[in-house]
């Protein structure tokens, strides 16, 4: 697999970041949530999203497998969408 099919699915991972990010930060306005993540309680939420962003770069350019990213991406894509509906509900 050359690195030019791992462009599109590295710039999703991005920008599934940055979806949690901002909805990890509206899901928290809401009163009872919590954050689970020990990273983000240890770190905070900038430090611990600086720290995945890192691990991804490295995922992807070592990643063998394609699928194994297109994975993560449909991980990180239900993590906005819980924080998300977390949000909406309230």
């Amino acid at each position: 697999m050359n690195q030019n099919q791992k462009i599109v699915p590295f710039l999703i991972l991005c920008l599934l970041q940055v979806g949690d990010l901002i909805s990890t930060r509206m899901a928290m306005t809401v009163p009872g949530v919590r954050e689970l993540n020990p990273l983000v309680r240890e770190l905070g939420l900038t430090g611990a999203k600086l720290l995945a962003f890192g691990i991804i770069v490295l995922f992807v350019w070592r990643a063998k497998n394609i699928g194994r990213v297109w994975a993560a991406c449909g991980v990180y894509a239900a993590v906005v969408a819980s924080n998300a509906l977390l949000f909406l509900k309230s």
